[in-house]
């Protein structure tokens, strides 16, 4: 079948975080199923006009496209460097897509045309179709960025295909990211403001919700772990005040867990690793944890190398671990730290690695490079989230035999097993709260001065598949359950 895709990131083109990564591996595995994706995607002003395979497409230098109330001049881009079975088209859009920045401005500040941004990649995915002569069987949105995909489908080609039957589903990667605007905005989308007031799609106690929009409208709607499907409907804090709109939609809401690239995340043949290691051969770790200590200025010893890799936000549980940082040194830790995010992070892990400047360092930034050296040179991987839709940080950190201490919730729940059971690979924690995650780090410490025990844990970890093939035959099978005939009852609130 003929798959459109409609996001906001994929890498390796541009990344912020985990959905660049599910783009760049799910089209291939899908793909590698004999089907055909078409992913769409904005051309931003960060992205290289050098980039090789990147070029615009001849046949559509200039789009005029009516976006809200205004005209909007498109081009059309495409990139050669996918794997076969897999399109890349980019949206140029100068006056929405040309400045700096994905979501948000240098200040972190989301834009004031998000509506717009978002209106302007999913129109024109939809009129792809059409123009490129390429049914769409299915129209995939991925996240709030593309989430009027689903709706423009619903409410422009009702009753009519794009060509190509065009049923649609929505992954919701994370419930946190809704994009909620004063109702008066929706006028911005092209579409009627009836929309935006009960009981409308889109109506959000007296607010415009984009993501609820396409929750409502699309023919099925999923998330990217098992666990994160259950708690969002069970848990008001954890659903975002979308939990009643999710649990209305019934057996057409449903949690996929995500895969891993083991192409790209696999010691075995790690570009950006000192040494090469397999779980029957575990020597290149210790390489790899010698070499990180000497390009961070860390002392070596037998203490435990703690890494951390990810966005410095309360989500990632950097609130349990700042006022943990004096007792991980005096406790026996050694502590590593790759991120950019809230500046009280920032503060408190730059003031930590000062005063402790043997013992922790901090990196503010992200770097390919760093995240690899940092998975396979550190002997634990620190996950304590307060909510995690799926999370690959810690599958990556189990493919390089690092194990996980991971708080159960969401996708980490799914996919770590705690060292107590006999086939556990990593350490986990149930409260949120500082003391709990330290005495998952202790356990941790107690085990790793056992290093037979240890080595056993490593492997059991190193051996777990979360490859993308799972994956994409879960989305094989939601496809599947799509009508040819789309045309579907209106739904509301």
């Amino acid at each position: 079948m003929n798959v459109l895709m409609v996001a906001a990131e994929l890498a390796p083109l541009v990344k912020v975080g985990g959905l660049a990564d599910v783009l760049g591996a799910l089209p291939a595995a899908l793909a590698r199923r004999g089907h055909r994706v078409r992913v769409v995607l904005p051309l931003y002003g960060e992205i290289d006009r050098d980039t090789p395979g990147l070029r615009p497409r001849p046949e559509f230098r200039s789009l005029p496209v009516r976006i809200g109330q205004r005209m909007q001049t498109v081009r059309l881009w495409v990139w050669r460097g996918a794997p076969d079975g897999v399109a890349i088209d980019l949206v140029e859009c100068d006056a929405l897509f040309g400045r700096p920045g994905i979501y948000a401005d240098e200040m972190g500040r989301g834009f004031e045309d998000a509506l717009e941004r978002a209106s302007c990649l999913c129109h024109v995915a939809l009129m792809l179709p059409e123009m490129l002569d390429w049914p769409a069987d299915v129209v995939h949105a991925h996240d709030v960025q593309a989430a009027l995909a689903p709706v423009y489908r619903r409410r422009w080609y009702a009753g009519r295909d794009l060509p190509g039957a065009g049923g649609t589903v929505l992954t919701v990667h994370n419930l946190a990211h809704q994009e909620i605007h004063g109702a008066e905005r929706l006028f911005r989308t092209g579409l009627p403001q009836s929309l935006g007031r009960y009981p409308g799609p889109f109506e959000f106690f007296g607010h415009l919700n984009l993501l609820k929009g396409g929750i409502v409208e699309c023919d099925l709607v999923n998330t990217v772990s098992p666990t994160y499907a259950r708690e969002v409907v069970a848990d008001p804090e954890v659903g975002c005040g979308l939990e009643g709109v999710l649990a209305a939609r019934g057996e057409d809401f449903t949690g996929i867990l995500n895969g891993v690239d083991y192409g790209t995340w696999d010691p075995a043949h790690d570009r950006w690793i000192a040494a090469p290691y397999r779980p029957d051969d575990l020597a290149g770790k210790a390489a790899c944890r010698r070499r990180l200590l000497d390009d961070l200025g860390l002392d070596a010893g037998p203490r435990p190398v703690v890494g951390m890799v990810g966005r410095l936000v309360a989500q990632k549980g950097f609130g349990l671990v700042v006022p943990l940082l004096d007792r991980l040194v005096a406790g026996g830790f050694t502590l590593v730290v790759l991120g950019t995010g809230e500046r009280s992070f920032h503060v408190a892990l730059g003031a930590a690695a000062a005063a402790h400047p043997r013992r922790i360092a901090f990196v503010p930034e992200f770097s390919e490079p760093w995240a690899h050296a940092i998975y396979a040179g550190s002997d634990l991987f620190l996950m304590p989230s307060l909510f995690e839709p799926c999370g690959l940080s810690q599958l990556y950190a189990l493919r390089y035999g690092t194990p996980p201490v991971v708080r159960r919730t969401g996708g980490l729940a799914d996919t770590v097993a705690d060292a107590l059971d006999p086939a556990g690979t990593g350490f986990v924690f149930d409260e949120y709260d500082p003391e709990a995650l330290w005495e998952a780090l202790e356990r941790a410490r107690g085990l790793f001065a056992d290093a037979a025990a240890w080595r056993a844990l490593q492997r059991r970890g190193m051996a777990c598949d979360y490859s993308w093939d799972a994956t994409a035959a879960g989305y094989e099978a939601l496809y599947a359950r799509l009508s040819p005939a789309v045309a579907a009852p209106e739904r509301t609130r």
